[in-house]
């Protein structure tokens, strides 16, 4: 039973190919992860899957777990779409401990996929170019293995290869979640408690787009934080708020104008706020996405038409003697500015009592 050595801080690419080979090649590979050790198998090759089986004395009805190299693989290549929760989740914990049951984008299967944290095991999983089970290094229902040398113990000679670097952060298995279930089921509680996962359950995000994400969707996003720690200080810990812009256009400070707004009228002082542009990622993870115009709303649905339904453009919040678009004020007049910021506090107001 081989083993390499791969320095996390000196990656040698000749060394991950040479793994990643003997993994394509229907070769068990024990690698780090920053949990406890794990046994890859392409999941392609029927061979290495029968004696994953056999080595680790595990019944077949028992499925192993995916693991990809990188969040956005996971789903785009594996997962169907999930809830806003999930996405949350993806985004929280992704790479890292967390190990998600959802339903596969073939067959309506269900599968278990993780991303691990571990640069070495990342990078040879980047290489190998093949779908991999990772499941981790013991026999079925006994102690994990948390360095090499164990493994080395629990399967002498049943291997091909052994990679060792960094040895497991946490010492302890992923927290396995199962989101096939309504909200969710914890299957195994590892290094991410049950506690955190309630957590980002429970805090919604609320996301206002407009189109540059200088001028009206930061003002929006500042105005609900203060009037909802004000108004319903009890939900001040249920909603994430943040905005997004629809053009490229990121990395621009707030207006000038907005900021003399929001610090005069409502002794708000804004710091290090630099534009962004919404991504799928943020579409998919809002429970509620605000747009300033009609014409924002529809850009986002055609990028994400499984958002129909938590997509709402603002005007809907004022009365019907002012309900239309929020009419865009860069380069216009200061008393423009004010007439928007008139427009945004009122709609905002309203939106409390819907929250």
């Amino acid at each position: 039973m081989k083993k390499i050595f791969i320095d996390p801080k000196n990656l040698d690419y000749s060394l991950l190919k040479e793994v990643a080979t003997v993994i394509q090649q229907g070769g068990i590979v024990a690698l780090p992860t920053e949990t406890v050790y794990g046994l890859a198998a392409c999941a392609d090759r029927e061979e290495a899957v029968e004696k994953l089986y056999m080595i680790k004395k595990r019944p077949k009805e028992k499925p192993f777990t995916y693991v990809v190299d990188e969040p956005k693989k996971a789903m785009n290549e594996y997962f169907s779409v999930m809830s806003p929760f999930g996405y949350r989740l993806v985004e929280k914990y992704w790479p890292g401990p967390l190990t998600i049951v959802y339903y596969s984008q073939q067959e309506d299967k269900i599968i278990g996929l993780r991303v691990p944290s571990h640069i070495i095991t990342q990078c040879i999983l980047k290489e190998a170019k093949c779908r991999i089970f990772l499941p981790s290094a013991n026999i079925s229902g006994e102690k994990e293995a948390l360095s090499s040398k164990e493994v080395e113990e629990i399967f002498n000679g049943e291997i091909d290869l052994i990679v060792e670097g960094i040895n497991p952060l946490y010492q302890r298995p992923s927290t396995v979640l199962d989101l096939t279930y309504h909200p969710f089921k914890i299957l195994r509680e590892g290094v991410i408690s049950e506690r955190e996962i309630i957590n980002v359950f429970v805090k919604k995000r609320i996301t206002f787009v407009c189109t540059g994400n200088t001028c009206r969707s930061p003002m929006a996003e500042f105005l609900l934080k203060k009037y909802l720690r004000g108004k319903k200080p009890y939900l001040e810990n249920r909603y994430e708020i943040i905005s997004r812009g629809i053009i490229y256009f990121e990395g621009q400070p707030l207006s000038l104008s907005v900021a003399k707004i929001l610090r005069e009228k409502e002794k708000i002082e804004v710091n290090n706020f630099f534009s962004k542009k919404i991504e799928r990622e943020i579409i998919l993870s809002s429970d509620f996405i605000f747009t300033m115009e009609d014409s924002q709303r529809e850009y986002i649905l055609k990028l994400e038409p499984i958002a129909e339904g938590r997509v709402f453009c603002l005007k809907k919040f004022l009365p019907s003697d002012l309900e239309k678009d929020v009419p865009d004020p860069i380069g216009k007049d200061y008393k423009i500015y004010e007439e928007v910021y008139f427009l945004i506090k009122k709609a905002i107001l309203e939106l409390i009592e819907w929250l």
